[in-house]
C-alpha cells in the first residue's frame, strides 16, 4: 500500500542527510521527529526521494518549475537546495514543493557543522558563523567545544552532546535545542540534529543547526541559573570540564575564568601549558584506580596576553558516564604568600 502523502504545499521542508537514510526534521520551522521522506511525494507519480538523493550526491541544487502529475492532472514546482557541511559533505537538503505559480519564500536559515573527535574541534561553515551575527571577515573555520557552548545562554544538553561526540556510534541520532544570543542583542532559538560518524577523518558527529525562532520562542536561563553565575563571580573560583588525556577544555560551568584565554587559541589543548598538561592525566589515573579524592595541583594557564599565569587546580572525578575521560576542574588564581 502506498504511503499517504503528508507534504505541506508551498512550504520549505528540511531533510537531514547526516547518515545513511535521510529524514524530515523540520517543516516551515516546525521541528519533526526524524520523519520518513516516503510521504513527501505529493502524488504517487511524483517521486521526491530520487531528487533528494541527486542533490545529496552532487551537492548542487535542482529546480523543476513544473513537474507534471498525470494522476492529479496538475503540476508542482520543486526546488531542492543542498546544505553543505565544513568537510564538503551535504548535511541536509531544503525542499520546496509548491504550485507552479507561487514564488518560493527565501530558504530557511540552516547550516552544517562537524564535531571532529581526532582533533577535538568543531568545524563550521561560514553560514554557521553568520547565524549568530558574526561578520564574514571574522569567521573562524574551527572552534573548541568550549567556544561553541559559549554561544548559548541556555543549553541543557551539553553533557549528552559531549557523550555523543566523545563516543560516536555510527548513525546514532541526537537532537536538542539551544538559546543563542545574536550579535545584535536578540535571543534566538536554534534546533540541532546530529548523527554519529566513524568515517576516517570525520570521526565524531555530523550536525545541523536550524534557526526556529519564528516558530518557537527561545528558552531563557532560570533565576537560579543566573544566581549561580553571580555566585561564581563572587567566589573567584571557576569550574571547567577538561578531557584529561588531551588536556582540552570542554566547557565552563557556567562562567569562564576572566584571566584565562580560551578563545581563538592555536590549538584546542593550549589553555594549559604544555609542561603541565600531564597533571590532568595523572589525576585521571588515580581516579581510574578507584580514588575519589580531589587532586590539588598548580598549573600554568594561558592569559589574554599569551603569557602563562600559575593557577590552583582542584581536579575531581567527573560524575557522569564519561568519568574515565573527563574531570571537573575548579580553577582559582594562585595567590602569593
Amino acid at each position: 500500500m502506498a504511503a499517504v502523502s503528508e507534504v505541506s504545499v508551498n512550504e520549505w521542508h528540511l531533510i537531514e542527510t547526516l547518515g545513511k537514510s535521510p529524514t524530515v526534521v523540520s517543516v516551515g520551522g516546525n521541528v519533526k521527529n526524524w520523519a520518513t521522506t516516503k510521504r513527501l511525494s505529493p502524488s504517487a507519480d511524483v517521486r521526491i526521494d530520487p531528487i533528494i538523493e541527486q542533490v545529496r550526491s552532487s551537492g548542487t541544487k535542482i529546480v523543476l518549475p513544473a513537474l507534471d502529475s498525470a494522476r492529479d492532472k496538475r503540476s508542482y514546482r520543486i526546488e531542492c537546495l543542498p546544505v553543505v557541511g565544513p568537510t564538503g559533505k551535504v548535511h541536509a537538503v531544503q525542499l520546496w514543493i509548491g504550485d507552479p505559480d507561487v514564488t518560493p519564500t527565501p530558504p530557511r536559515i540552516v547550516s552544517g557543522f562537524s564535531w571532529l573527535l581526532e582533533r577535538f574541534v568543531i568545524a563550521q561553515t561560514l553560514e554557521a558563523a553568520l547565524m549568530s551575527g558574526v561578520k564574514p571577515e571574522d569567521h573562524v573555520p574551527e572552534r573548541t567545544p568550549a567556544e561553541y557552548y559559549a554561544k548559548a545562554i541556555k543549553f541543557d544538553d551539553s553533557e549528552a552532546m559531549l557523550a555523543a561526540g566523545l563516543n560516536p556510534v555510527d548513525d546514532q541520532t541526537f537532537d536538542a535545542d539551544m538559546s543563542v544570543l545574536h550579535a545584535d542583542g536578540r535571543v534566538m532559538r536554534w534546533h540541532m540534529w546530529a548523527r554519529g560518524c566513524v568515517e576516517e577523518g570525520e570521526r565524531g558527529l555530523r550536525l545541523l543547526w536550524h534557526d526556529v525562532t519564528d516558530t518557537t520562542p527561545p528558552r531563557r536561563p532560570t533565576l537560579a541559573e543566573l544566581g549561580m553565575q553571580e555566585s561564581v563571580k563572587d567566589s573567584g573560583i571557576y569550574t571547567a570540564v577538561f578531557c584529561t588525556q588531551t588536556a582540552v577544555l570542554a566547557l565552563w560551568l557556567p562562567e569562564p575564568a576572566p584571566w584565562v584565554k580560551w578563545r581563538d587559541i592555536p590549538g584546542a589543548n593550549q589553555v594549559i601549558h604544555a609542561d603541565d598538561r600531564h597533571l590532568l592525566s595523572s589525576a585521571q589515573d588515580k581516579f581510574n584506580l578507584g580514588s575519589t579524592d580531589p587532586v590539588h595541583v598548580v598549573a600554568r594557564l594561558r592569559t589574554e596576553n599569551d603569557d602563562w599565569r600559575p593557577s590552583t587546580l582542584r581536579i575531581s572525578p567527573y560524575p557522569g558516564p564519561l568519568t574515565e575521560r573527563l574531570a571537573i576542574v575548579q580553577i582559582s588564581p594562585l595567590t602569593e604568600s
